[in-house]
């Protein structure tokens, strides 16, 4: 009796194999599942009467991949290839059937589950706009272990192929029938009908080159470069080429993705498979792969709503929708543009109407951009501007469900606007600040409900940034804290709770990194970029200096200042960096900081800064690209082990979900935690004792690392 399907032989002899999975709300193809798959597919090679088969879905989506824990578990990559040999020869037997096979696909269709597909004949998709079908094992540091490489590139062409395994894309319906990934695309109502109808036909005869290359236009052949090997030759060197500049090589599987699909094209299936195999088991057992296997699961800790009981005691279960945004200025703007992405009104209010003007024009411009990227149909630009409503006053505030902020960093400023909010605000609506540093019981202080008061720190650009630091108080109820990570992630954000401290996480550990990066800069005989180049050469995508430059010197310096007064003895605002400040550089804002910019754009290192820097040093000194990173990486690493000491943070996932998101620490990593377990705890207090020797107790090593190295222990134990 089968647990996962349920089967059904219809009158006119065509088998039903429904995936559901009793056991969970969604369907995924692990161990127990392919088995129960590979058996049913076996019953239906032996049985001459059926005349075809539909695999379909009972629950929302098709299938939504591989169990990516038992991917994890493997211990070795000879027993991760043995997995995928077992699955390419389930997928293979479905694709050898001599009845016509096909996939009933309504929801999400990923990975293995696409690659089943891929097996059928044919592939109905519906309407639906929760029908997506994608290759998404390139995000977990993997490529399609289950025929993906081989059977994706004849079918749709080699380039339209690469586009998906090599991006992870989703793609609808309709988009999946126009590069010819699917056959019909039908409303969900009547897809098991067509399907059905489709599974009566004779089997699918396949070519090669026999249809026009998607991506290339009509009057260019798929002959000119898939069956041609010197035009596959130039779309691989071109396809490396675009790896390169995307990857800037710190990530393996997309080449082993170039290899399976170009080293055998043209011979057959059976051989493809093997490498395809090998490469997979191979990716399997890398640091990429385990980090982003790693950042999976950290992403799925942090979905799950904290305090979601008393939230829905207070809410009941239904999303924010109404949201007032007090501040238009660049951030206030991105939030209010998110919230109507996500069909959330926003209620944007700004004595400055000429901010609001802006905000509005930002709004249109992104959305119309959406549109030209057929993101959007046309007409869904004015009804997603619709949703933000403009107000130089704030009228209408009190029937929001959540307030955001989000004004220019000023203590007294956000006091006076929560004094004011709080005169006419309902008992249940939460007020949430959008601060990078100023404490929020300094700025809840002078609530009448505390209890209500949140940070919300959004990250610029918002539109982009997928991070949200929520942030809350001794005196932060439950519930409130809730509401607010709620409408974090219903604005698609990924959400990490922090307790109320200076800085909170993400900006005390990135302003030791800064005043680090620039402690190094005044000291350093070498070119100044360096410091910059070696951060980019170990992962980060920009580095510290310029980073600097993008946020502002004197926003900079300010945020040192403020934790030089909570962390005395361990950082500093260097005088040097007070130098260049008071020299009316201000960073990119106004084209002169450590570099210059022409228009916007970064140029050269500015002498005369240098200068600036080492004017307060007696002794230059050349220091090595190793040492650059170590003294910023470490000390950045260091101080989250310190957050994660004090309770600030409230468990190791959400410090590398922060670092990674929205720090920019490298994600083939994993995050700085990840980092130190990759590494070893005992190697990383040894670096530190070795740089607290050198320069001081700032980079004395944190209690938890201390003892991880005395005990052997991970932060991450149950990961391999």
């Amino acid at each position: 009796m089968p647990i996962f399907f349920k089967t059904e032989l219809l009158d006119n002899q065509i088998k039903i194999l429904e995936f559901y999975d009793p056991s969970q709300s969604f369907n995924i193809l692990g161990e127990k599942q392919l088995k129960e798959l590979n058996d049913l597919i076996d019953e239906i090679i032996e049985n001459d009467d059926i005349k075809g088969v539909v695999f379909t879905s009972g629950k929302k989506d098709f299938i939504v991949g591989a169990d990516v824990s038992e991917i994890a578990k493997m211990e070795n990559a000879d027993e991760t290839e043995s997995a995928c040999h077992f699955i390419q020869s389930i997928f293979s037997k479905i694709s050898h059937l001599k009845i016509p096979s096909v996939a009933a696909i309504n929801g999400q269709c990923l990975g293995g589950g696409l690659e089943l597909a891929l097996a059928c004949d044919w592939r109905i998709v519906t309407t639906s706009a929760s029908t997506k079908l994608a290759l998404p094992e390139i995000q977990l540091g993997l490529i399609p272990g289950g025929g993906g490489t081989q059977r994706l590139p004849p079918l749709i062409g080699i380039q339209a192929a690469l586009d998906l395994i090599l991006t992870g894309k989703r793609i609808d319906g309709k988009k999946a029938v126009k590069i010819g990934l699917a056959d019909q695309c039908v409303f969900p109502s009547i897809l098991r009908t067509v399907a059905i109808q489709f599974a009566a036909k004779k089997k699918k005869s396949t070519n090669k080159f026999s249809s026009l290359s998607p991506n290339l236009g009509k009057d260019i052949p798929r002959w000119a470069l898939d069956a041609n090997p010197i035009g596959r030759k130039v779309l691989e060197k071109k396809s490396k080429e675009l790896v390169d500049k995307n990857t800037k090589g710190f990530y393996p599987a997309p080449y082993k993705a170039l290899d399976a699909v170009f080293s055998n094209f043209d011979k057959r299936i059976e051989k493809g498979l093997e490498i395809e195999a090998k490469f997979f088991s191979q990716l399997a057992h890398t640091k990429e792969c385990h980090s982003l296997i790693h950042l999976f699961h950290g992403i799925t800790h942090c979905k799950k709503i904290p305090y979601q009981t008393e939230r829905k005691e207070k809410f009941g279960s239904a999303t924010p929708n109404r949201v007032g945004i007090i501040g238009a200025g660049f951030m206030g703007a991105g939030i209010a543009t998110i919230c109507a992405d996500r069909n959330i009104h926003a209620r944007l209010s700004d004595t400055n109407k000429e901010a609001t003007g802006r905000a509005l024009a930002n709004a249109h411009q992104f959305f119309s951009k959406k549109a030209e990227r057929k993101k959007l149909k046309s007409f869904e630009v004015a009804q997603k501007l619709a949703l933000i409503s403009p107000s130089l006053k704030k009228n209408g505030l009190k029937n929001c469900q959540l307030i955001i902020e989000a004004v220019y960093e000023d203590l007294t400023l956000k006091q006076e606007i929560l004094r004011e909010i709080e005169e006419s605000a309902p008992d249940d609506q939460v007020y949430a600040s959008n601060t990078s540093a100023i404490p929020i019981k300094d700025i809840a202080e002078v609530a009448k409900k505390p209890e209500r008061v949140v940070g919300m720190h959004f990250f610029s650009p918002v539109e982009k940034m997928s991070l949200v630091e929520l942030i809350e108080t001794e005196m932060t109820e439950k519930w409130a804290s809730g509401q607010a990570a709620q409408l974090g992630q219903a604005m698609g954000k990924h959400v990490i709770v922090v307790k109320d401290s200076p800085g909170f996480f993400t900006t005390r550990v990135l302003a030791f990194l800064l005043s680090e990066a620039a402690l190094i800069l005044g000291t350093m005989s070498n070119e100044p970029s360096q410091i910059d180049r070696s951060l980019t050469d170990f992962g980060f995508p920009i580095g510290p200096i310029t980073l600097i430059d993008e946020v502002g010197i004197d926003v900079g310096f300010h945020v040192l200042e403020t934790m030089e007064k909570a962390f005395s003895s361990r950082i500093s605002a260097p005088n040097s960096l007070k130098a260049v400040l008071d020299s009316g550089r201000l960073g990119k804002k106004n084209g002169q900081g450590f570099y210059l910019y022409d228009d916007g754009h970064r140029t050269i290192i500015d002498d005369q800064m240098i200068t600036l820097l080492r004017n307060h040093e007696s002794k230059l000194t050349e220091i090595p690209p190793d040492e650059i990173v170590d003294r910023c990486m470490l000390i950045l690493i260091n101080e989250s082990v310190r957050c994660l000491d004090e309770g600030i943070l409230y468990s190791p996932y959400a410090g590398d979900i922060g670092g990674v998101f929205g720090l920019g620490f490298p994600a083939f990593w994993g995050g700085p935690f990840k980092y130190i377990d990759h590494i070893g705890s005992n190697i990383i207090v040894d670096r530190l004792n070795s740089l607290a020797d050198k320069y001081g107790e700032r980079f004395l090593p944190a209690h938890s690392l201390v003892e991880n190295a005395k005990k052997g222990t991970k932060f991450f134990p149950t990961e391999s």
